[in-house]
């Protein structure tokens, strides 16, 4: 492989590297505890957003809703990382990729 190609390459996925980053700090997504008296809004970077809690009087009960509902966002999350990932590395050669990786 040419070196020269594989480095202008390797330039054009460090900016759409850049372009990706931009991309999941506006990621959010809503998670919701299996009893629905949880629901939490969380960014692309984990970051917690938002939290609204229904009536719950049992201790126990709101911290398990609470990871539920964490859990289900985070999984959203990770979802929408994935496929924002694969978007941004379609245009990136794999001989580049299998370099950089």
């Amino acid at each position: 492989m040419d070196l020269f190609k594989l480095m202008n390459d390797a330039r054009k996925m460090q900016a759409q590297m850049k372009k990706l980053q931009k991309e999941i700090k506006k990621i959010r997504e809503e998670g919701t505890s299996k009893d629905g008296s949880i629901k939490v809004m969380l960014s692309g970077d984990y970051n917690l957003e938002d939290i609204e809690i229904n009536e719950v009087k049992d201790g126990k009960k709101l911290k398990k809703s609470i990871k539920e509902a964490f859990q289900d966002a985070r999984k959203k999350v990770d979802s929408r990382i994935k496929e924002l990932t694969n978007e941004y590395m379609k245009g990136i050669p794999k001989d580049v990729q299998n370099f950089l990786s």
